[in-house]
């Protein structure tokens, strides 16, 4: 998203990768959905989903550029959190739970790049990587959802994003089939350490361009 929104609106950015990603995440949602611990995602799907329509309000009446420079902000941000080797450590009951899904989904509907805030809440969770792997996968489908429901009510979608978006869909879930794999052969240590560089690289690049 980040990068798509230095060549297209932050909006049909956003609009894009979410199409493309409906056709990703379903790849991924059945397996995710079997190892999900679906008592710890009900509070965070609710605060997504009350949440991102606020923000995507937002998203539409502000500056593009601030937008821009907000999604690389917030992705360094969260990337200098986890490379500092900083561990939630906090109460992970429903209200907790709630907090992270209103204030990812607030952060996804103004900007498109709220997912840091589940990965670190659930990256610091007991459970083994497969089961944080799936709650992450279900939280940010529900999300890229709610997402692409509120920017179609407020006028998003037009042809040329959506024949963008499905021009962008192959590409990304062969993208998704490769990560699936590299991620059972891989060992499960390299899972953060990728996904903290992937961060750092985008922040930079949204930041430079």
């Amino acid at each position: 998203v980040p990068l798509l929104s230095v060549l297209y609106s932050p909006v049909g950015a956003i609009a894009m990768v979410g199409i493309a990603n409906i056709f990703g995440s379903a790849q991924l949602y059945p397996a995710a959905a079997r190892h999900a611990v679906w008592r710890e995602l009900f509070p965070i799907i609710g605060g997504i989903v009350i949440f991102v329509p606020l923000g995507a309000y937002v998203l539409f009446h502000i500056d593009p550029q601030l937008v821009r420079r907000s999604m690389g902000g917030f992705i360094l941000l969260f990337a200098v959190i986890l490379m500092s080797g900083w561990i939630y450590r906090g109460p992970r009951g429903v209200v907790p739970s709630a907090m992270v899904g209103a204030l990812a989904g607030g952060i996804t509907g103004a900007s498109g790049v709220g997912g840091p805030p589940i990965a670190i809440y659930y990256l610091a969770s007991p459970h083994p990587t497969e089961i944080q792997r799936a709650n992450i996968v279900i939280s940010i489908t529900v999300m890229v959802m709610t997402v692409l429901i509120s920017v179609a009510v407020g006028g998003g979608f037009s042809a040329d994003v959506v024949l963008r978006g499905l021009f962008l869909t192959p590409a990304y879930v062969i993208g998704v089939w490769s990560g699936v794999r590299l991620f059972a052969a891989m060992p499960k240590s390299y899972f953060k350490r990728v996904a903290l560089w992937l961060l750092v690289a985008t922040g930079f690049a949204i930041l430079v361009f």
